[in-house]
């Protein structure tokens, strides 16, 4: 028995869909930039954070990079699942390295086309782009139960006969979007802005699974390669060119394809910010990013249900007379026969907001706005839960031409990741985890190197020389 396709074979696809699209990506704002006032970085996380003078992004090479975190897998543990290479589900060492609930998050954006520029006192913005984010959740007994289930029972000295596992998610979002932005002084001290963004939806996959118990077949007792299995779940999905195909006898999908991808929904998206400075050393600021939502057209649209009891696994009645491990692939976590979807008649058009950020920062300054000290929280409201990180930095920026950064993020990195953000002329390169340990044990890296040029004469009021 081949299992047709995946619960972790979707997500690969999804962030390799995202790929071919958008060639490079970087995630949606580097915590190190954001008190690099001579970096136009920071403005994707807060449009009220003006810079020195405008800017022009190089295209393709302007704003490049890419995001990836888990709460328990490692980058090797990524690459393992991705290649499927590998017989992982079979070390001992990655089984128990797992949490209950284990998270995984893939954030990629690129920049194709994005400049600004001071008109008066106010900053414009524009920008053409694309965006990709990718979440999941999978309990630790679906690992176990994708371990035992379909193993030589002489392989291992004790199995379960059953396993209820709850709470399995997927998500996934791609679009493209074109911005538009504007910030401007109200006082002295004070600074506001934001962007409007017009949405174009190419993709999106909302996957739960609320329960599977499995325990095993009584009538192939002897085997445990025989199981009775309940399921009960949802699955939404709105993208051109995706196509199911279904089994003949019982009508559930088994299989997935993707052919011709094109727009599949528009949408508004818009993002706050604020600036305050007070005393003259202390800089205040708060934004609020990727407000909004997306609406997804009727004919790109499939939903299905799964509410069965069925039979899974059964090679005995197979036709093969022996356990064979090549009828199965590592891997296979989770996939469509085992949850038996079936598709909806009446599928209807249907919306689904943007996962938005909330950044708060404040930075003490010394030596003219030279040298600072900054404290930034940063909360991403991502499916199925939302991410926090509080991040410490120390500022250099002696001239606009060169700023160096160092930051610690220190409420998911274990104390053994540092930040970097260096800018140099026309290059900017960054990264919030520059790994003290091997990059392979990691599991959260993220990186971004943006190519700009300056545009417009230097602000007269700007402080540094």
């Amino acid at each position: 028995m081949k299992k047709s396709f995946t619960f972790l074979k979707v997500s690969c696809v999804a962030v390799l869909l995202s790929i071919m699209w958008i060639s490079e990506g970087l995630a949606q704002g580097l915590r190190t930039s954001y008190f690099m006032d001579n970096v136009p970085a920071r403005l994707k996380m807060n449009p009220a954070l003006q810079p020195a003078r405008g800017y022009f992004n190089i295209p393709a090479i302007g704003a490049i990079g890419l995001s990836a975190s888990s709460n328990k897998l490692s980058i090797d543990d990524f690459i393992d699942i991705i290649e499927n290479e590998n017989d992982f589900l079979n070390s001992d060492k990655f089984i128990s390295r797992l949490d209950n609930k284990n998270t995984m998050n893939i954030d990629l954006t690129v920049d194709i086309i994005s400049f600004g520029f001071y008109s008066g006192k106010g900053f414009w913005t524009v920008n053409l782009g694309a965006r990709s984010i990718i979440s999941a959740s999978i309990p630790k007994s679906m690992f176990e139960f994708a371990r035992y289930a379909n193993i030589d029972p002489d392989s291992f000295e004790e199995l379960n006969t059953q396993y209820d596992i709850r709470d399995i998610e997927l998500h996934a979002d791609i679009f493209t979007e074109i911005g538009l932005g504007y910030s401007r002084p109200v006082t002295k001290d004070l600074t506001v802005g934001g962007r409007v963004k017009l949405l174009v939806g190419l993709g999106n996959l909302d996957a739960k699974i609320d329960q599977i118990y499995a325990h095993v077949n009584t009538d192939d007792l002897a085997s445990y390669q025989s199981w009775k299995v309940k399921t009960k779940g949802r699955l939404e999905a709105s993208m051109k060119g995706l196509e199911f195909s279904y089994n003949s006898d019982s009508g559930y999908i088994d299989d997935i394809d993707f052919d011709s991808p094109g727009i599949s929904g528009y949408g508004l998206g818009l993002d706050l910010g604020a600036s305050y400075n007070l005393f003259g050393c202390i800089n205040l600021s708060a934004a609020i990013i990727d407000l909004g939502f997306i609406n997804w057209t009727k004919s790109s649209t499939t939903i299905a249900t799964t509410n069965s009891e069925h039979d899974y696994g059964d090679f005995a009645n197979s036709g093969s007379d022996e356990y064979d491990p090549d009828n199965t692939e590592a891997g296979d976590v989770f996939d469509f026969d085992l949850i038996q979807f079936q598709t909806e008649e009446n599928a209807k058009s249907r919306s689904t907001s943007l996962r938005s950020t909330l950044n708060l920062g404040a930075e003490y300054t010394l030596l003219n706005n030279k040298l600072g000290f900054g404290l930034l929280s940063s909360t991403q409201f991502t499916q199925p839960e939302a991410y926090s990180e509080l991040t410490i930095s120390a500022n250099y920026r002696p001239k606009n031409w060169f700023g160096v950064s160092l930051s610690y993020s220190f409420l998911h990195s274990d104390f053994e990741t540092l930040g970097i953000g260096l800018k140099l002329g026309s290059i900017f390169i960054g990264s919030d985890y520059l790994m003290t340990k091997s990059l392979g044990d990691a599991n959260r890296a993220n990186v971004y190197l943006g190519v700009s040029v300056p545009l417009g004469k230097k602000r007269q009021d700007y402080r540094r020389k």
